[in-house]
């Protein structure tokens, strides 16, 4: 994997593209070959089914053929957010897991996501959530947590190390910790004032689980007080303050960077930018049609040195390293998943914990 590579392309490969489209068109297809793109995320409406769900992935993979393999990236935490296609049976959410207090539950459940996901293809999965569940009115997150700090440090980190005994690259979230909001960062920007329960509840959530072994986080849009009217993700304080001073070396993902809270407070370039010398590693934007002239100015950008080169540098071989240790490749994948077998345990599962809820 290691080659000599110019500083557009150690650039590009900071790029995580989400793929919200069924048919990969010419300025995808290009973006992929020539622009040297770092990974790519992926969406239910990629596909109808599994054998599509490996056709897609398989896809992506050909056409990639600058010599690095791509991030193949994804949103599955179970229960409302689920990036699986329709022919697997849903699984329950995070909130549900915890509420049964039955750790061999929660464990078959995490090696089914994880054996599903490394046998389509995917290796960086964007869960499980850290944030604490405080109260009902936090819609955004909700069921989405496991809830208490100690139903999250039981029940996540458990997940989050199934994912990562099948090189999955697990991006533990949201960074410094969104359960103290009830505002939803994809359409404002929700302001933290009590950064003093923060620090000794959030952020010590994400701190255990990197004792733990997390190696990847997501840094969320997230405004927090005392720290100006620059969300986690873009600034540099805040990163530092809390996990780069702590001696965090591994892998910073931005949420997705053309969520509409970003959208009055800076323009794409400058968020990229200001996102990369903050700190993070990895750059997730959502594509958008016509998206190439974007493309075309970030490369002018990093031509210009308008972004830090050391930091594009130092992300560079952060990625490499990453790519490495979790056995990123490119090979093709076969389908070998038994999905009525699959669904069949899901079902019993499921069926499970409905009677151990009522019994509850």
């Amino acid at each position: 994997m290691k080659k000599k590579i110019d500083l557009k392309s150690k650039f590009f490969q900071t790029i995580l593209l989400g793929l919200d489209v069924y048919d990969l068109n010419d300025e995808i297809i290009k973006l992929i070959k020539e622009y040297n793109i770092g990974g790519i995320v992926l969406y239910k409406k990629n596909y109808t089914s599994l054998d599509t769900m490996i056709n897609f992935i398989n896809k992506l993979k050909s056409i990639n053929q600058n010599g690095i393999p791509l991030f193949i990236a994804i949103d599955q935490e179970n229960g409302r957010v689920n990036r699986f296609p329709k022919d697997v049976e849903r699984m329950y959410n995070a909130l549900k897991i915890a509420e049964i207090n039955d750790m061999k539950i929660a464990d078959e459940i995490n090696k089914i996501t994880a054996y599903i996901l490394k046998n389509t293809g995917v290796n960086m999965n964007f869960a499980p959530v850290l944030d604490i569940y405080r109260s009902d009115k936090n819609k955004v997150i909700g069921n989405r947590s496991y809830g208490a700090k100690e139903n999250i440090v039981k029940y996540g980190f458990s997940f989050m190390k199934e994912l990562q005994n099948n090189n999955i690259i697990s991006v533990v979230k949201h960074f410094p910790g969104h359960g103290l909001t009830i505002k939803d960062s994809h359409f404002v920007l929700p302001k933290i004032k009590d950064v003093d329960v923060l620090e000794k509840e959030d952020i010590k959530v994400f701190y255990d689980a990197i004792k733990n072994g997390a190696d990847s986080i997501m840094v969320g849009h997230l405004l927090l007080k005392g720290f100006g009217h620059i969300p986690a993700s873009l600034n540099k304080s805040i990163i530092s303050n809390y996990l780069l001073s702590k001696k965090f070396n591994g892998l910073l993902v931005t949420d997705d960077l053309r969520m509409n809270s970003l959208r009055f407070f800076n323009n794409l370039r400058k968020s990229v930018k200001k996102s990369i010398e903050a700190g993070n590693n990895v750059i997730m934007i959502k594509y958008k049609k016509g998206d190439i002239k974007l493309y075309k100015k970030l490369t002018k950008m990093v031509e210009k040195c308008e972004i830090d080169p050391e930091c594009i540098d130092n992300s560079y071989k952060k990625i490499i390293k990453f790519k490495e240790k979790y056995n990123v490749n490119n090979e093709l994948i076969q389908n070998k998943i038994n999905l009525e077998k699959i669904n069949k345990r899901i079902k019993i599962i499921n069926e499970y914990i409905d009677n151990l809820s009522k019994i509850q």
